[in-house]
């Protein structure tokens, strides 16, 4: 073999080399990108906890979300344990956004509704007969 084409042939070699790196640096960038699209596309939610006690007739509603106040259709509502850690009962707003769950004995109730997109909220519900409405309850659209 002739020098001149030991010399070719090596260049050649580290050219398929550079070409594979190149090739992986590109990979990599774009995987990376993929990653942070995904992420950022993620809505990231937040617990709201309303701490004042809501007094109803009920342990039914409805539900709306977002600034304008749209029907929460298909949001759940879940009734907790006063540790919120066990769900008791749970159900979904209808079409329309309303929703009831049966009501246990007691007086103090713990709610949770939640829905993708939305932060989810945590209420603590006192019932008497002597209230004047059903809950109303409004979920905040995540950011």
């Amino acid at each position: 073999m002739l020098e001149g084409q030991r010399t070719l042939q090596i260049l050649k070699g580290k050219s398929s080399l550079s070409n594979n790196m190149k090739n992986s640096k590109w990979l990599a960038c774009l995987l990376v990108l993929l990653f942070c699209v995904a992420w950022s596309a993620q809505a990231q939610t937040q617990l709201v906890v309303q701490e004042s006690v809501i007094v109803s007739r009920s342990l039914s509603g409805h539900v709306d979300v977002g600034l304008e106040k749209v029907a929460g259709k298909g949001v759940t509502v879940e009734l907790c344990s006063p540790d919120w850690k066990t769900v008791l009962a749970s159900t979904k707003a209808d079409d329309n956004g309303y929703f009831s769950l049966e009501k246990p004995t007691g007086k103090l109730f713990h709610l949770r509704f939640s829905s993708p997109g939305m932060n989810p909220l945590q209420v603590k519900v006192r019932l008497s007969k002597h209230a004047a409405h059903d809950l109303s309850i409004h979920l905040s659209i995540a950011t």
